[in-house]
This record gives C-alpha cells, sequence and structure tokens, in this order.
C-alpha cells in the first residue's frame, strides 16, 4: 500500500514520534472507557461520587476496575502497536515478529528462569524501596510514597480471590492481557524503532526497558521492572520471536497471581511470596543470580525454531 511504504522510508524519529502519538491517542480513548465502566459497575451518578471508586470492599467496584483494567490493556497496547506496525510496514506480522516460534530449550529455559528468578526480583524489589531522594525532592517523595500506598491497596484488593474462578479472571486480566499488549507495545513495537533509530541492539533494549518501567508509574519498583525489561528485550533479540517475552512476562505475572491464591487459601505459607528478602537470604539471592545469568547466557546460545509465514504478510 501506498501510505505503508511511504511511511516505511521516514526516518526512525518519526516514526518513534508516530507510535508516540498513536500511544496517547488510544491512552486517551482508554481513560474514557475505564470511566464509563466504572460508572456502570460503580453505580455512580455524577463525578461528584468518585470518591466512592476508593471503596476496595465494594465487589461492584472492584469487579468494575479489572473490566476496565482488561479494556485498558487492549485498548492501550495492543491497537496502538498493531495499528503502528499495519500502517508502517507491509510486511506486518513480519515486523513484529510474531510469525515466527521460539526452539523448545529456549521455552523450558524460560520457563525455569521465572522461578529462579523469584529471589534476585523480590531482593531488587527490597532495595529499591529503601531508595531515598535528596531533601529538596522531599515533596515528590511523599507524593510517591502516598501514590504506592494507594496503588498497594488496590492491588490487593484485585489479588482478593475467594474461588478458582477468581484465579482464572485474574490471570486472564494481570497476565495475559498485560503480557500480550505490553510485549507487543514495546518489544514488538518501541524496541524494533529505537533499534532502527539507533542502530544498537543494546541501547534499543535498555532505552525500551526504562520507557517499560517508568509507564508503569511504580516509583518504588522502578528498578526490578526495568531489569525485567532488560530480560524481555534481550529474550526478544535472541529468539527473533515476541512470543518467548511474551511467555516470559505471562509466567511472571501470573506466578504472582498464583502465589497470591494459594498464600490466600492457605496452601503455602506468606514468605513464599517473598522468598529473597531479609538479610539472611544473601547466598539465596547470589544464587538465583548465577542461576538466572546461566539461563539467559544458554538462551542467547540455543537455537531459533523459525516458523515462517508467507513473506508478504
Amino acid at each position: 500500500m501506498f501510505i505503508q511504504s511511504q511511511i516505511e522510508a521516514q526516518h526512525p524519529a518519526r516514526k518513534f514520534m508516530l507510535l508516540l502519538g498513536l500511544f496517547l491517542f488510544c491512552l486517551g480513548i482508554a481513560t474514557v472507557a475505564q470511566i464509563l465502566i466504572l460508572f456502570l459497575f460503580a453505580e455512580m451518578e455524577s463525578m461528584q461520587d468518585i470518591a466512592s471508586l476508593s471503596d476496595y470492599n465494594n465487589p461492584k467496584i472492584i469487579t468494575g476496575m479489572k473490566i476496565a483494567q482488561g479494556a485498558s490493556a487492549i485498548i492501550m497496547f495492543i491497537i496502538p502497536a498493531l495499528l503502528f506496525a499495519w500502517i508502517s510496514s507491509e510486511k506486518k506480522f513480519k515486523y513484529l515478529k510474531i510469525q515466527n516460534w521460539f526452539s523448545s530449550q529456549s521455552g523450558l529455559a524460560v520457563v525455569l528462569l521465572v522461578f529462579c528468578a523469584m529471589p534476585l526480583i523480590n531482593w531488587m524489589g527490597e532495595v529499591n524501596s529503601h531508595l531515598t531522594l535528596p531533601d529538596f525532592l522531599s515533596g515528590l517523595e511523599n507524593w510517591m510514597k502516598s501514590s504506592e500506598e494507594s496503588l498497594k491497596k488496590l492491588t490487593e484488593a484485585f489479588l482478593k480471590m475467594d474461588n478458582v474462578f477468581d484465579l482464572i479472571v485474574n490471570i486472564i486480566i494481570i497476565a495475559l492481557l498485560a503480557a500480550v499488549g505490553e510485549e507487543l507495545l514495546f518489544r514488538g513495537a518501541m524496541q524494533n524503532v529505537i533499534l532502527e533509530w539507533t542502530k544498537n541492539t543494546h541501547v534499543a533494549v535498555w532505552i525500551t526497558a526504562i520507557l517499560f518501567s517508568a509507564l508503569h508509574m511504580q516509583f518504588f519498583g522502578f528498578l526490578p521492572r526495568m531489569l525485567l525489561g532488560v530480560v524481555l528485550g534481550y529474550l526478544y533479540v535472541w529468539s527473533n520471536s515476541l512470543w518467548l517475552p511474551i511467555l516470559f512476562h505471562f509466567l511472571n505475572n501470573g506466578l504472582a497471581v498464583l502465589f497470591s491464591y494459594l498464600v490466600s487459601q492457605k496452601t503455602i505459607p506468606e514468605s513464599a511470596e517473598t522468598i529473597g528478602t531479609g538479610s539472611s537470604s544473601i547466598l539465596l539471592v547470589l544464587a538465583s543470580a548465577v542461576v538466572c545469568i546461566s539461563l539467559l547466557y544458554f538462551i542467547s546460545k540455543s537455537p531459533t525454531a523459525i516458523l515462517t509465514e508467507e513473506e508478504s504478510i
């Protein structure tokens, strides 16, 4: 198509701005959709009733928020990524690398990586939570802590699951939709554009990871999420497939949801969710780091199994 050939020939900086514009436009639509969904489920009559949304003990509000989050994942991440690929490349599936699969060795290594990385990720989260800003930024720090506390309460309400149905709903929203949507946007679209712009794989991976973490607006979880973004970026590069980072992302989020459910059912102890934290866990964290590095090295050297569709797609 003419428009695709024209945009494909544009400078990568302009493509990045196009992607950013599509994201912001869809973000606006997602925000409106969220408000409408919350109005419907929370039975709000006007914006003056917005304070009632903080009542996380109201199941109608939590249901509305879950549906709103699911809708946002589709509108805010999946749609702009697919639109960008469609208008900027005649081979949109090949551009996103969703026509490629990954090797069985890499898939198995990623499954092991998710489990083995838990102590290291939890430790980094603990370190990040103790970081402080300079005194002249104390006001900003207090606002960040307040925002984190509000988000923590919302997360706890989201992860309150009474039965298997609640577990499945959370896995779909928090793990599946988030993994597919965020990987399409950040790795499939954004990392490709930044790579085209900088001509440097490492720069593209790290810049995308920083933007990935910053967009979540969880300041005291910035470091572990950024490093997760780095891992996701390299998995995308090494496998030449979007499905490997999607698998890692899905398992990472899904495992957190599953652990929360098992803890609430008293199937496993609460300490299972915080493994790797505390001064007595340093050897476990070091072991986790060594194993993770070894698994990542193995994945980087693993063959890539490619199932290519028609070149014109």
